[in-house]
């Protein structure tokens, strides 16, 4: 169903429906969808999300791209529009949300093949991440844009007796977009989408490519006393930002129950392994915390020491004996959490929860999500790692998950037990748009005349 732009344009005045959890879960579930195809389920459920906290502005960054790939192509421009109005200048992320916006305008403008459009937004979420550190954003901007500038080619439609209609490509066109598709290398090699490009648009005009070299993985040389550990994990966690860490740490009976299947060992294993190695990571000069999850949801933390309370001798021996406990009081144990901070207002701070379950226990109305708005305003973040497999089974633990990272600025990560990799679970609105070049093939539709032309079938 498509809903006409003037009944959008009321969802910036309705209340939370349901509390922000719910309006996660809806997050959830439609990023699940979004990357199953299944555009229908996803549309509707960024939709609810985006209706009850429409101030959220990566709600409405999801719901415009997903209506953008489902043909939707004005309701989703009408939505980037109407979300805008949140865009505030006190959002760490104010300017990457606005790159974001221009980058998901160009996407739905390529979705309905409207090229000269897309281009003009394209640029301009270019112009903006040059300005920061974002090389895979800016990678996969810039493939896109050498797709949409590529397949402009609107005055070049033809259709003969022999073949179907298709739009001619002129060598000139290929070697002036070959250079975004090279830029696309530049800033991140391991961009499989731009690579393919540009090999592609190399071997059509019979150039050699320059061998850009796929993003190198380093640092992995201090893993070899953690085997039991994702190989990756330290791409993954910066804790360099942040003057003070807590560890809280999940030591449910559930985390000795089940297996990280890939190293045969029980997740209260890994846990421990990967909070160690964390904690060897993190410089002698941060101030450090522990507190762990686990009883029941009135049960006494069996570590609750704030931070710079113990040398990091004792910070080790802590870890090492740590034995399994109860459930998972989320809620409770993080309620009170930011106790284990100092008072000082200059230093920047950080939770790093390792986890496996979702929140059991109930403390009043109170919403998790909603709770963890206040921590960003006390510079606090919550950085997560947990063991669940990101489906549908898990999506009351990850719309929890998901809030509390992306509310106080933190991150999400989820270990394939499989793999063995760690993964950052994020809707990356720019990652979802990987856009390959359809073939290109070399014809004469012109006369022999006319050389180095080629086509692509719409």
């Amino acid at each position: 169903m498509i809903i006409p732009a003037a009944i959008l344009l009321t969802t910036s005045f309705r209340p939370t429906v349901g509390g922000k959890k719910e309006a996660y879960r809806n997050y959830y579930v439609g990023t699940f969808y979004f990357q199953e195809g299944q555009l229908g389920s996803a549309v509707r459920s960024f939709r609810r999300a985006y209706a009850a906290v429409p101030d959220e502005y990566n709600f409405a960054l999801a719901l415009a791209l997903a209506l953008g790939r489902d043909g939707q192509v004005d309701q989703a421009l009408s939505v980037l529009q109407e979300g805008a109005i949140y865009l505030g200048p006190n959002d760490p992320d104010h300017l990457k949300k606005i790159a974001l916006r221009h980058f998901v305008s160009g996407m739905a403008h390529c979705y309905s093949e409207n090229y000269d459009q897309a281009i003009s937004s394209l640029k301009s979420a270019i112009s903006l991440l040059e300005s920061m550190k974002e090389p895979k954003l800016l990678s996969i901007v810039y493939n896109t844009l050498g797709y949409a500038a590529l397949l402009d080619q609107g005055n070049n439609a033809h259709k003969s007796k022999d073949r179907p209609e298709h739009i001619h490509i002129h060598r000139r066109d290929m070697e002036r977009n070959l250079d975004h598709f090279a830029a696309a290398l530049q800033q991140d090699g391991s961009n499989e989408a731009a690579r393919y490009n540009y090999e592609m648009l190399c071997d059509s005009l019979d150039i050699t490519p320059v061998d850009y070299p796929r993003t190198a993985a380093a640092g992995s040389g201090d893993l070899a006393n953690y085997g039991n550990i994702p190989a990756n994990i330290y791409t993954l966690l910066d804790f360099t930002p942040y003057d003070e860490v807590v560890f809280l740490l999940d030591i449910s009976g559930s985390m000795v129950m089940e297996k990280v299947t890939c190293v045969d060992e029980d997740r209260f294993r890994v846990m421990k392994e990967t909070a160690m190695y964390m904690f060897q990571k993190i410089p002698e000069e941060k101030a450090l915390g522990i507190g762990t999850i686990g009883g029941d949801c009135g049960t006494v933390p069996r570590l609750w020491h704030p931070v710079g309370a113990l040398s990091r001798k004792d910070f080790r021996y802590a870890l090492d004996f740590l034995v399994p406990d109860g459930t998972t009081p989320l809620l409770n144990i993080l309620m009170d959490s930011p106790d284990l901070f100092s008072d000082n207002p200059e230093t920047s701070k950080s939770i790093f929860l390792v986890s496996d379950g979702a929140n059991i226990c109930k403390i009043g109305n109170t919403d998790i999500c909603e709770w963890a708005d206040n921590l960003a305003n006390r510079q606090i973040s919550i950085n997560i790692l947990t063991f669940l497999n990101a489906d549908l089974s898990n999506t009351n633990a990850f719309a929890e998950y998901t809030c509390l990272a992306q509310n106080t600025f933190g991150e999400l990560i989820y270990i394939d037990a499989n793999r063995c990799n760690a993964r950052p679970f994020a809707f990356n609105l720019v990652e979802q748009c990987p856009l390959f070049l359809p073939k290109l093939e070399k014809l004469n539709c012109l006369g022999p005349a006319v050389k180095n032309l080629w086509g692509v079938y719409k």
